[in-house]
């Protein structure tokens, strides 16, 4: 397991880990066979860890989509970026495009455009799946063509499945080992303002995670899990390892609300220390 970043996330992505990831990479296993993540966001955790083997999932098929495209041809995908203005019209004119009616590099390069200028780099969805968030007037670059490449090259050995996670682990092993990042449990289950896919992660999907969490325990399966620290999430991995970490929430409008501390839940034991407040970059 190699630990030191190589390449950036080329989404800004809520719920990010690229300030924490080398740290929190420091609660891993040493060793393991094969890497799995199966809510996989923006992807600081797998490009920090940068694992041999790596079995990476998420329920949203157009931001698997994107990783696929970069990872087989990035050049292409940026080619595509360059022909994409950034006003107003032309943002409204792409996003109201179907994703599906495009192929994977257009399809790869629509999804890093709304990401790059709509209002604060949100990922939002209506309940029909479509993209919804407004314009951003951000004038930043779409891509950094190196780390393209980096990312483009820390994907080759990665195997991208689409879909909900108890499905995406169907042939993980004693051998290996699972990172959770779920959507985070909130006051009353869920936030419809953070809407990544047209379903939605609800209390009963923290049950069922928790119930898959014991049942990997029982086979021997290490696994490590970000969530919030509520009292709720305590309750679901009660005997579990809990260590706390401060973070800082970038796209929180409110910045009393940016600091806030997370919990690290492990099957293993975790070091008794506590991390300090880290600083996302403003591209994560």
């Amino acid at each position: 397991m190699k630990t030191e970043t190589k390449a950036k996330p080329f989404v800004k992505w809520a719920g990010g880990k690229q300030a924490l990831a080398n740290s929190l990479s420091r609660f891993f296993p040493r060793t393991f066979r094969k890497f799995y993540e199966p809510f996989l966001g923006g992807g600081s955790v797998l490009l920090t860890v940068r694992p041999n083997e790596a079995v990476v999932s998420d329920l949203n098929d157009w931001l698997v989509d994107s990783y696929h495209a970069i990872r087989d041809d990035w050049q292409r995908v940026a080619s595509v970026l360059d022909t994409f203005p950034n006003t107003r019209p032309d943002f409204l004119r792409i996003r109201g495009i179907d994703p599906a009616s495009l192929d994977l590099f257009t399809r790869a390069a629509q999804f890093i455009y709304l990401n790059k200028t709509c209002f604060r780099g949100l990922f939002r969805v209506n309940r029909m799946g479509r993209f919804n968030v407004p314009y951003g007037e951000y004038q930043r670059a779409y891509y950094d063509a190196v780390n393209l490449s980096k990312v483009s090259a820390a994907l080759r050995r990665v195997e991208f499945r689409t879909g909900d996670f108890e499905l995406s682990l169907h042939d993980v092993t004693p051998e290996d080992f699972i990172y959770f990042d779920p959507p985070y449990y909130k006051l009353g289950g869920y936030s419809d303002f953070n809407r990544y896919t047209k379903g939605q992660f609800r209390e009963q999907d923290h049950f069922r995670l928790a119930a898959l969490c014991r049942e990997l325990d029982e086979r021997g399966i290490k696994w490590a899990m970000s969530n919030s620290d509520t009292a709720f999430i305590r309750m679901l991995y009660d005997g579990f390892g809990i260590q706390e970490i401060e973070n800082r929430r970038e796209i929180n409008l409110r910045s009393q609300d940016r600091t806030v501390t997370e919990l690290m839940i492990a099957n293993y034991p975790l070091p008794k220390q506590r991390t300090a407040t880290l600083f996302p970059d403003d591209d994560e």
